[in-house]
């Protein structure tokens, strides 16, 4: 029976433990979200860039996790099943853009700019289970994710999706 009983609460502690670590999208959350990675893992968020910035040509990239303004994302539904994707440094004004790869613009990465009625800018938010997400613009399509890769090398951008850790990403709330 103590056996029962341990197992019992060794399942529950895990179960807690899983809701604790891996934060759940939560459309109608009004505050800010760290953006990760399950390659890079909890030690770097997605940073919104300034687009005239000379760091990673203006475009968007995983850093260091900070208490910077860069990395603290707010999400905002617009219809549809799909969100803009803004940061607290840039503001109210600036969306996060997926990119086309072959793109000479900022190397085809994604990038933030002036929040536009584009496709590149609406991001459908698609669960790919144990509290992790794909990131999709209705500008790519259904076949590519964005993709976070090693801080020092290069920007966030849009690839082929595939079965890559640097595409399965977590939303961290930030209270």
């Amino acid at each position: 029976m103590k056996a029962i009983i341990s197992l019992s609460l060794t399942i529950t502690l895990l179960l807690l433990c899983t809701t604790i670590t891996y934060a759940q999208f939560d459309a109608n959350y009004d505050g800010y979200y760290r953006l990760k990675t399950m390659f890079r893992g909890e030690g770097e968020c997605l940073e919104g860039n300034q687009a005239s910035s000379e760091h990673q040509r203006g475009a968007a990239f995983m850093d260091k996790c900070q208490n910077v303004s860069g990395q603290l994302w707010k999400v905002v539904d617009v219809g549809n099943g799909y969100y803009r994707l803004k940061t607290q440094f840039r503001g109210e004004g600036e969306c996060l853009e997926g990119n086309q790869r072959s793109s000479e613009y900022k190397g085809g990465a994604a990038f933030m700019d002036k929040c536009q009625n584009v496709s590149g800018q609406l991001w459908k938010i698609e669960d790919a289970g144990n509290g992790y997400y794909r990131l999709k613009t209705q500008f790519r399509g259904e076949g590519e994710s964005l993709e976070g890769s090693q801080a020092a090398s290069s920007p966030a951008f849009m690839d082929k999706q595939q079965n890559v850790s640097g595409q399965l990403w977590k939303f961290e709330k930030v209270r």
